[in-house]
């Protein structure tokens, strides 16, 4: 089955459930209303108005009832459209694997070792790109993900049928069977709550994200190892890859950043999550393996190091001697036997209360208990028996440890160093320590470093902050001193704004004896912030002190940069230079110093918080700053999209590391890359540097968009009432989508205080969509683009510089997502009718000004035209999205209108406009 009939047959399914499960005539109404939206797109101006005046009619007409049902009919219908998209991608995929074979598919793992090597990378050369690549997927549990988790799970099995319906190889029985299942699916999708009706807790969120690890990662990530392996043992067979190259990693219960629901208790439970997830997953593989490995020791002899392991267990446990008794000769069996054994002791541990206790303790098991039989087990058998099961086992437990994915711990800047201050000021140090200028903080710090350690309390301080602060670190050391340093990942500073920040850090580490080996990791966020990055950088490394603690860190120095709020602060031109520029100079200065470097990208699911196709925006990163190490954060329903299956998720992480490869090409280095290069224009391999003069056209066009930003978002009176009234922001506010504040300290009250996400939530759902593109059309105006010379010049930059293509490019998705018509109908909403005219006639003139300029450097002349499938998704989803942004728009005007704001009308409303956010969200593919 094609696309199209995958969507008429499951828009066939559902319409037999609205029958059946509700009525006729409500059937009959979303039936009128789907027809008012597509006429509402006729190309013909006369239908086109009739059929917004119709809808408009119509949506008013509704009770609330209705327009519930209404509403959530659109949105189910969303998500089994997309579910029919992954299922047409994967198989398109297939199909395209099957043709081109033996040749690699395009983005793949060996596309990209065929390219360096037609490009002449040696042998030698892969070997030291290989030894230094490090890629990790950090899942974060950023409030993006609109949808519940049983929601999620009836899609997945939706979606899976839809995929072998597809596929066209089924008997009519099986046809039938999947109709069936199909059918009672979308029946019970239709009868379930899609909104939570409770806040979600902190440790729901870690196990949805264990969800992913367990039950997708755990069997796609040794796929990706033993791609890579089949792709050297072709092309560079005398080069092997280097061990645990591609984890994972989570913030989920770690990141204590403006959520005062992640505390020191939530952070030990979360790590017993961890531990006990990848104890159990272990433990069923070495079981299956067991029954597996029948091998009689007579014909396969153990060697003297495993047979010696083997009797010093003695005596056996009652069921291993069973097996013994039963198989005396299969002695491998009863190798994994007892390591299945151990591993059920190991999962009975109590970890938290031993990680909350001060008492002394041990790890009943760790991962050399294991490793080492089963390493020697695989040198001792045929290679025919070892490269099956056992190989994955082992490729298993040297991925994903003992801990699933390590756990990464973020904190606030300011909070790390009030707490610091209240411990100086109790050990008569220092009573003013976070109100001192940094030059001074430094100072202060630096002394402390070499002094020796004072006495402590076990919980120092006196406000609840600073005692959990310090518990934290505690935690932190008594976790890697019981369990190994594995299971935990980097602390990252949010707000780092000076040396001193990050020496801070050090001091709280090395007072509570867990420094050595702790990566600290300095988050760069805002433009000036980013602006001074290589700065402080370069003083940190200037500092003995610090560079000695680097030394301890296998893998040097970490640095992350923010794509959210450099956004928020400058607008997506600026941000995306600001980001850019600070990769060089880090990069440069990390380089100069001989300091191993690996950025951390904190990417978010759209265009204005980093998103878009993430090997394009690997392949759009300065030339050099990859280098073979790339981290990027994986956040909200991204997760849920691009890993909902394991044929996807072998897709997804295929692309990033096609992308790392190539972007790390060692002959960037030798062969500088001009123009005109026609490799690289169809390749995308990053240059190491670009003209001088690109860059400067980018300095001017970023400052001309930086102040067209600015002047609308922070400088025009009245913006913020705007934004509150001409978008669902409150109603996002209230959504029970994530364990942390829509708001940082502040509230709404300025841009400066919301979080980044539901900013970019609020204008993609009234279809501004305004973080995306705003202030691109000013920048770029301000080089006169209607004259040849300098249009010619842009289009030389949009060929051959893969970052401008990747800016120019997402900003023309933002663009194709949004709709000034579908705006217009929330700026009427504002009641300052004078102020919403100002605003929304300068937005609507940047729009146009934005989409000119952007086909006149494509040489287009429609959008996405260079991506028909992604136009024509966007195309025949418009008007179904349409309508439930009439309904969001109604149903606001109700809320607002009413006398009591948190009366049970308005809570009965809100219900039915969190159902059309929903919607909306699964309709434009994005929510924040």
């Amino acid at each position: 089955m094609n696309i199209s009939e995958l969507v008429h047959l499951l828009g066939d399914i559902l319409g037999q459930v609205l029958v059946e499960q509700e009525s006729r005539e409500l059937y009959a109404i979303e039936e009128r209303i789907r027809a008012h939206g597509k006429a509402r797109r006729s190309e013909d101006a006369y239908a086109s108005a009739q059929g917004a005046r119709d809808l408009a009619n119509d949506i008013a007409a509704l009770d609330l009832d209705t327009a519930r049902g209404i509403a959530s009919a659109f949105a189910l219908y969303f998500d089994l459209v997309n579910a029919a998209e992954d299922a047409h991608r994967l198989n398109r995929l297939r199909m395209e694997e099957l043709r081109k074979a033996p040749e690699p598919v395009h983005d793949s793992i060996e596309e990209a070792l065929v390219l360096l090597k037609k490009r002449g990378v040696s042998s030698d050369q892969m070997a030291a790109l290989l030894d230094s690549l490090r890629v990790e997927l950090v899942l974060t549990a950023h409030p993006t993900e609109a949808r519940r988790r049983t929601v999620l799970s009836k899609i997945h099995r939706i979606a899976d049928s839809l995929r072998l319906l597809s596929q066209g190889s089924l008997l009519p029985r099986e046809v039938n069977e999947h109709h069936q299942l199909l059918r009672n699916e979308i029946a019970t999708l239709w009868l379930t709550d899609r909104a939570r009706t409770t806040q979600p807790a902190v440790t729901d969120e870690v196990r949805t994200a264990l969800f992913f690890v367990g039950d997708i990662f755990w069997q796609a990530l040794p796929r990706v190892y033993d791609t890579l392996q089949a792709a050297l043992d072709k092309h560079y067979p005398q080069v092997s890859m280097s061990p645990t190259w591609l984890r994972l990693a989570s913030w989920m219960g770690g990141d204590r950043d403006g959520n005062p629901n992640v505390t020191h208790a939530v952070t030990a439970e979360t790590l017993h999550l961890h531990r006990g997830l990848a104890i159990e997953n272990h433990r069923r593989t070495l079981q299956d393996l067991g029954r597996r490995f029948s091998l009689n020791a007579e014909r396969v002899p153990l060697p003297p190091a495993l047979q010696a392991w083997l009797n010093n267990r003695e005596p056996l446990p009652a069921h291993v001697v069973r097996i013994q008794e039963r198989y005396p000769s299969e002695l491998y069996r009863q190798i994994l036997a007892l390591l299945v054994a151990d591993l059920s002791e190991a999962s009975a541990d109590d970890m938290k209360t031993r990680l909350l206790s001060t008492q002394p303790h041990a790890a009943r098991i760790r991962i050399e208990n294991l490793m080492e039989p089963l390493t020697a087990m695989a040198a001792a058998v045929p290679a025919a028996v070892s490269r099956g099961p056992l190989n994955t086992a082992l490729c298993q437990l040297d991925i994903f440890g003992l801990y699933g994915a390590r756990l990464d711990l973020r904190e606030d800047s300011a909070r790390l160093n009030a707490a610091l201050g209240e411990v100086l000021r109790a050990l008569g140090i220092d009573a003013d320590f976070e109100k001192r200028p940094p030059e001074a903080r430094k100072s202060l710090l630096l002394r402390l470093l070499s002094d020796p350690v004072p006495a402590l309390a076990q919980t120092p301080g006196v406000s609840p902050e600073a005692a959990e602060t310090w518990a934290l670190f505690r935690l932190f050391h008594r976790a890697r001193a019981i369990y190994g340093p594995d299971l935990l990942g980097p602390f990252i500073i949010t707000m780092t704004r000076s040396a001193a920040d990050v020496l801070a850090v050090l001091l709280l580490a090395r007072w509570t004896g867990s420094a050595d080996g702790l990566q600290i990791v300095p988050l760069f966020e805002t433009v000036s912030d980013l602006e001074a990055a290589s700065g402080i950088m370069t003083e940190l490394f200037a500092l003995d002190d610090y560079r000695a603690h680097v030394k301890t860190c296998l893998d040097g120095q970490m640095v992350m940069i923010g794509y959210s709020d450099s956004n928020k602060d400058g607008g997506y031109l600026m941000a995306n230079w600001a980001l850019y520029q600070a990769q060089e100079y880090i990069a440069r200065v990390c380089r100069e110093l001989g300091v191993k470097l690996t950025l951390f990208h904190g990417r978010g699911g759209t265009a204005a918080r980093g998103g878009g196709p993430t090997n394009r925006s690997i392949l759009a990163q300065p030339g050099g700053t990859v280098a073979g190490r790339y981290r990027l954060t994986e956040q909200g329903e991204i997760i849920s999209s691009r890993y909902s299956s394991i044929e996807l998720a072998l897709r997804n992480l295929e692309q990033i590391v096609n992308a790392v490869l190539l972007a790390s090409s060692p002959l960037l280095d030798e062969t500088p890359v001009t123009p005109t290069d026609a490799d690289m224009r169809v390749h995308q391999v990053s240059p190491r540097s670009i003209p001088s003069e690109w860059g400067a056209i980018m300095a001017d066009i970023s400052q001309a968009s930086l102040a067209a930003y600015r002047g609308l978002v922070y400088e025009t009176p009245g913006f913020i009432d705007y934004w509150k009234t001409a978008t669902p922001i409150e109603e996002i506010k209230r959504l029970r989508i994530g364990s942390r504040p829509a708001a940082r300290r502040g509230g709404l009250e300025g841009v400066e205080h919301i979080r980044a996400i539901p900013w970019v939530f609020s204008w993609m759902q009234s279809r501004f969509n305004l973080p995306g593109w705003f202030g691109l059309g000013a920048g770029l105006a301000c080089l006169h683009c209607d004259e040849a010379h300098t249009l010619n010049q842009l289009r030389a930059m949009y060929a051959a510089w893969p970052f401008f293509r990747a800016v120019l490019d997402n900003a023309e998705l933002s663009l194709s997502k949004a709709d000034m018509q579908i705006a217009s109908l929330y700026d009427e909403l504002v009641p300052d009718r004078n102020l919403a005219r100002k605003i929304f006639n300068g937005i609507q003139s940047e729009y146009n000004r934005t989409v000119d300029v952007i086909l006149a450097i494509k040489g287009r002349n429609e959008l996405m035209e260079a991506e028909p499938d992604i136009r024509h998704s966007i195309q025949v989803r418009n008007p179904y999205v349409d309508p439930l942004n009439y309904l969001q728009v109604d149903l606001l005007r109700r809320l607002r209108a009413l006398p009591e704001p948190e009366g049970e009308a308005a809570q009965e409303i809100r219900e039915v406009v969190v159902l059309t956010i929903n919607g909306i969200a699964a309709g434009l593919r994005n929510t924040g």
